[in-house]
């Protein structure tokens, strides 16, 4: 299982051969994106047809809730990481679902995440 950030996502769009090569080892329905992940992404999208291809791409993999234990573990590493690193408000949902789940994080920018000592990566 493995949950995607949103630059991973873009970079499937874009076509990636080394990124579609490591996302899709996994079998389709062990792929999470959380709703911060899809509101990012179909936010670049430019027009009608883009949102159409994007919402395609983001219906192939699953949508992981952010619930209220997803909500307690982004408050409790926001609140640990908010001085020291000043961290993106999206990118610690993202962390928060992967901690919560026990579900590696597939990301392309390890330095958004890094100083997160229990998060693991693909």
């Amino acid at each position: 299982m493995v949950i995607l950030d949103t630059c991973i996502v873009i970079e499937l769009q874009r076509g990636n051969p080394e990124v579609i090569e490591k996302v899709y080892h996994f079998e389709q329905q062990n792929i999470f994106v959380t709703p911060i992940v899809i509101a990012e992404f179909l936010r670049g999208a430019r027009d009608k047809t883009e949102l159409l291809k994007c919402r395609k791409l983001i219906g192939k993999f699953s949508s992981l809730a952010l619930n209220e234990d997803v909500a307690y573990k982004f408050i409790e590493i926001f609140d640990q990481f908010s001085l020291s690193h000043r961290p993106a408000v999206p990118d610690m949902l993202i962390a928060a679902a992967s901690l919560h789940c026990n579900i590696p994080l597939h990301t392309i920018n390890k330095t958004d995440f890094h100083f997160i000592p229990a998060i693991k990566f693909i």
